[in-house]
């Protein structure tokens, strides 16, 4: 059975849940993350705390959030080393690290044999799963994980659901997010996040928030929307996908509609928002007349279905009566979406979904064949 990479990530970050919850606990599954290291998906406890740094790390510490590095069986001998090297590198950003391998992959080679034997002789942290490649709901724990202290974990602890998170931000203030960080490497200005967003603020925001006394909370909001779409990194610098969508800015102007189509692709794409409205229409697919006949029974229907599913939806996101996630849908990102109405729903542009992600295969191809997620 040849699973695409990404098929297969989606598969076994479900398998592993379901077959090893003694081990995880209560936590969602979501492939947003900070841009290096980016691991294929990551379990987040439920209600986690964003000082972890102060959690004692214990043989069975309270829940934490862990990392996994995928291997198909399609790929060279080598890409095994290369995976060790990233599950490793993901316990820079959380305490839990594991890599999941073939037991054999196309070749015959015996991949986990291998990678446990590397694993046992340099006594290293990170935890193994072995996968039957004609077979992966056949899993093996092989090796549990050890927890250690991590250096960013805070910025994962700001991860409070499946997808990137949307407050406010608007594809024109994106852009003068990108250029201010541009600008600070050409004035070789000491990187900094909060550099980038004190100007936007000063250059951009105040004007259209001038009456707000919580500044901060604005700031934050916008951050946590460039980092968690691979925009930026957590010192402010232009990731590869920020600085590409930059130059499409530059190029076309930061109100065209391929700018919009751009950073739109980069949200469903990267931001995980192609997976959020999926799993939203199907589960809406399932629905009874009963389920539309108000915005506060769907929500919740969708809330608990989801997140039997293992995924976050937050219902704040999904609110209609607000400025929330299907307001931006329909006016900021290209009308990907609209807003719940009794008896339909809410309305997924999928047409206009998949033209987005045709074209933006097209405009970031040159740069996704040098992307290591």
């Amino acid at each position: 059975m040849n699973f695409a990479h990404d098929e297969l990530v989606e598969l076994l970050s479900n398998i592993i849940l379901q077959k090893f919850k003694d081990i995880f606990n209560n936590v969602f599954i979501t492939r947003v993350s900070i841009d290096f290291p980016k691991p294929d998906f990551i379990y987040i406890p439920y209600g986690l705390k964003e000082n972890t740094q102060d959690i004692t790390i214990t043989e069975r510490p309270p829940p934490l959030p862990v990392s996994f590095e995928v291997k198909t069986p399609y790929v060279s001998k080598h890409e095994y080393i290369t995976g060790l090297g990233q599950a490793i590198a993901y316990n820079s950003i959380t305490p839990l690290s594991y890599l999941v391998i073939p037991n054999t992959n196309i070749e015959g080679f015996e991949v986990s044999k291998f990678i446990k034997g590397i694993i046992n002789i340099n006594n290293l942290s990170i935890g193994l799963f072995s996968y039957e490649m004609d077979n992966p709901n056949n899993i093996e724990l092989v090796k549990e994980a050890k927890p250690i202290r991590t250096s960013q974990i805070d910025e994962i602890a700001r991860i409070k659901r499946s997808y990137s998170y949307w407050r406010e931000t608007k594809p024109e203030e994106v852009f003068e997010a990108l250029k201010i960080s541009k600008e600070m490497e050409k004035s070789r200005k000491e990187l900094s996040i909060d550099y980038v967003l004190d100007r936007l603020w000063e250059k951009v925001l105040v004007k259209r928030f001038e009456k707000t006394k919580r500044v901060e909370s604005f700031k934050l909001n916008y951050k946590l929307f460039l980092i968690q779409n691979s925009l930026l990194d957590a010192t402010g610098r232009l990731t590869v996908i920020g600085r590409h969508l930059l130059t499409i800015g530059e190029s076309f102007g930061k109100d065209s509609e391929l700018f919009k189509e751009a950073l739109t692709y980069v949200m469903l794409r990267y931001g995980g928002h192609l997976t959020l409205l999926s799993k939203i229409y199907n589960v809406q697919k399932e629905m009874d007349k009963n389920h539309l006949s108000s915005f506060d029974v769907w929500v919740e229907e969708i809330v608990n279905r989801l997140k039997a599913q293992n995924y976050y939806v937050s219902k704040e996101d999904l609110n209609t009566r607000l400025p929330r996630y299907f307001y931006a849908y329909e006016k900021y990102f290209c009308s990907i979406a609209e807003g719940f109405k009794e008896s339909r729903g809410v309305y997924i542009n999928y047409p206009k979904i998949l033209s987005i992600l045709e074209k933006g295969s097209k405009i970031f191809s040159q740069i996704e064949t040098t992307l290591s997620f």
